[in-house]
């Protein structure tokens, strides 16, 4: 029984992962071919109008993917779940156009507000129109992941990314790369996966509509809503705190910094799909605690050899996912890496709360952390600049990290290695400003593999030092037999 459930956690895995990850990877690696072939003003406006659009569709979902399939378990026939597929999309597709509708209507003040230039008007209309697109897209690649059709799942994934990537790759070679037509080919994907998984759906599509289901799924659908709005709202304020307080040529540099620093993100979001599930198996026996603390421990000294890894390479990814145009954005990179490693420590930060099942705790650690980043971006962005909004990022994961482990501490304590996991984190940091800060020669290639070598030499000692002793003798064990 094990055996057969561990198989199918890995496939889960194997599927679910690759096909969350397909679309963004699809992004990284056609970024240079995007950025590289547009000026700075065109980037600035892009790396607006992307998070808003993010914060739009964090709204607009309003929670209903996750409530529909919550109810979906509640189902006793095919009936049932046509009603309650139907009124969850219904409610979502039509409050996007009516939204969208509103933001095209009132497309010249937006703009102005979020300082996008005036011949670009047209690119925020495209992203009204894409709204609606990614709204139905995620639906039903949602209701495939909890129905369990996973090669739909990751058919519609591919196809979504596929179109993505073949779309850069054509205005590429027809020299039509500008940042409407990029906005056009994202319009065209999502609206490609959402066409497809309507005729897929068709059959459970019905005209009934259930009032007293609606306001079940609402009052559910809430709180996820408002923790996926405020995270996203945490991660990209600080573009809108920035926004016209510096040039766009700077605004582009400092965003470009922020997206190409995001592959830490990515990492981090890998760790996080599959330490849910396995803490879910843990928590309530035994040996959780001690379980949870060591891995406490081992996230920090994986995560940190990452972390430094990428920021000694730094300049050299900037040139290959940017250019040298924006070598300026490398000084930011130790903000926004170590903001992502707190991230993923609010996987643990959270055990608590998951454990106590008051999801609403959750909602007060990102009230927390949105008011730390608010305040922090207002108070030092005239001054600092990047700077400032950078130091707020970082702040409002570190603010996260401590409101989840005050709430969770109070259901669940786990008595963590505090003292060498903060050891650690002060060695991360001042290891990182000094690779950000010094250059070990002017070749870049060479900078960053003498810096990685620094690494190899000195940090294995030090995270050695960090183990516990049963750990070390078990690594001595290991290294004597071989």
């Amino acid at each position: 029984m094990i055996k057969e459930h561990s198989r199918f956690f890995l496939k889960d895995i194997l599927y679910y992962g690759v096909g969350n990850m397909l679309y963004s990877l699809v992004q990284f690696i056609s970024m240079p071919l995007v950025v590289k072939n547009m000026d700075k003003v065109q980037v600035a406006n892009w790396n607006i109008l992307l998070p808003t659009g993010i914060l739009l569709a964090a709204v607009v979902t309003f929670g209903m993917d996750s409530a529909t399939v919550r109810y979906l378990k509640d189902a006793e026939d095919d009936k049932q779940k046509a009603v309650i597929f139907s009124t969850g999309f219904f409610f979502e597709a039509l409050l996007a156009l009516v939204v969208a509708a509103c933001l095209v209507l009132a497309a010249g003040p937006i703009c102005i507000a979020l300082s996008i230039s005036e011949n670009q008007t047209s690119s925020w209309i495209v992203l009204m129109g894409w709204l609606p697109g990614v709204i139905m897209a995620q639906y039903f690649q949602n209701w495939f992941k909890y129905t369990f059709k996973r090669l739909l799942f990751v058919r519609l994934i591919a196809v979504q990314a596929g179109v993505y990537l073949a779309g850069v790759i054509f205005l590429k070679f027809t020299n039509q790369l500008s940042l409407l037509n990029v906005m056009l080919v994202m319009l065209a994907s999502q609206w490609l996966v959402a066409l497809v998984g309507f005729l897929t759906c068709r059959r459970l599509f019905t005209f009934y509509i259930n009032k007293e289901l609606l306001k079940q799924l609402l009052i559910y659908g809430l709180p996820f809503m408002l923790i996926a709005f405020g995270y996203n709202f945490v991660m990209t304020l600080d573009r809108y705190v920035l926004t016209g307080k510096i040039s766009r040529e700077e605004f582009a540099v400092y965003t470009q910094a922020v997206r190409i620093t995001a592959i830490i993100s990515m990492i981090v979001s890998s760790f996080n799909f599959a330490f849910g599930p396995f803490s879910l198996s843990l928590l309530g026996k035994p040996d959780a605690e001690k379980t949870f603390s060591r891995f406490h421990s081992y996230y920090l000294i994986i995560m940190s050899f990452f972390g430094l890894s990428f920021l000694a390479f730094g300049k050299v990814i900037i040139t290959i996912f940017a250019g040298a145009d924006y070598m300026g954005g490398y000084k930011f990179f130790l903000f926004f890496v170590a903001g992502y490693i707190l991230y993923g420590l609010y996987s643990f930060a959270q055990l608590g709360i998951i454990y106590s099942k008051k999801s609403y705790l959750g909602i007060y650690v990102l009230i927390a952390g949105a008011i730390a980043c608010a305040i922090t971006d207002l108070l030092l962005v005239n001054r600092y600049k990047g700077y400032g909004t950078a130091t707020g990022f970082l702040v409002a994961n570190l603010v996260m990290v401590l409101a989840g482990n005050y709430y969770s501490a109070k259901h669940l304590h786990i008595k963590y290695n505090i003292a060498k996991d903060a050891l650690l984190m002060l060695l991360f940091a001042i290891v990182g400003y000094g690779f950000v800060q010094v250059s070990l020669t002017s070749n870049i290639i060479f900078d960053g593999l003498g810096k990685f070598a620094v690494l190899l030499v000195v940090m294995p000692g030090i995270f050695f030092f960090l183990l516990t002793n049963d750990e070390k003798n078990y690594f001595r064990r290991i290294i004597l037999r071989r």
